[in-house]
């Protein structure tokens, strides 16, 4: 976990009232976003927490964290490349009932190496579950809108460990049918996904939605 003696000011005003715990997972993110900005050679910047308790990346950055009980991982890219990413980390463990009756829907399942469809077995339930917290934190930034597990289809594709996230109605400047790309990982006993959608994309889905309110 963090140390909230290592924070930014700025930061540090976002853990009054926290209790202990968050307060550590919060400096334990910030820790992981000095990491990755090591990793790409920029300078450290504070990121503080919005009132939707989403983080606030200064301009020019995108970014994303993801936790688990005993992982926090960030990345960050520049936004000149990419609109929005989103990153989700879980324990590859098997879902429980109710909860993947809450997560699973009718639209997802496997895309098979000839293309053809397949359906979920139980062992994919908890990399669809982490798809779609990655589809959701990358289209948050740019919709402002909390989804159900209901609102994004993810389609697996195993042999390329690729997936494609679809929304099932339309959000912001997406229509219901737009996609994310994403890719996924199992590492040591956690699956990690990543979701993202570079810029001239943005750039399309924008530009359609100015294109159809003048039309």
């Amino acid at each position: 976990m963090g140390d909230a003696a290592n924070l930014l000011p700025a930061e540090l005003h976002c853990t009054a009232g926290m209790v202990p715990q968050r307060k550590n997972e919060f400096a334990a993110g910030r820790a992981a976003i000095r990491m990755a900005t090591i990793a790409d050679g920029s300078e450290p910047f504070a990121v503080p927490m919005g009132v939707d308790r989403a983080p606030v990346w200064p301009p020019g950055i995108v970014g994303s964290i993801a936790h688990s009980s005993d992982i926090c991982l960030a990345a960050i890219s520049r936004s000149r490349r990419y609109a929005a990413i989103g990153i989700d980390v879980e324990p590859n463990v098997t879902l429980p009932p109710d909860i993947a009756a809450e997560v699973i829907h009718e639209g997802d399942g496997l895309e098979l190496e000839s293309g053809a469809a397949a359906p979920l077995t139980k062992q994919h339930y908890v990399e669809v579950f982490s798809a779609k917290e990655a589809a959701y934190k990358c289209q948050f930034p740019l919709t402002g809108s909390v989804l159900g597990f209901d609102a994004l289809s993810i389609r697996l594709m195993p042999q390329s460990q690729r997936f494609v996230a679809r929304f099932e109605k339309s959000i912001g400047s997406f229509r219901a049918g737009d996609t994310l790309q994403g890719g996924y990982a199992l590492i040591g006993d956690h699956v990690l996904t990543v979701a993202s959608i570079p810029i001239e994309r943005w750039e399309q889905l924008t530009l359609r939605k100015v294109q159809v309110a003048h039309g």
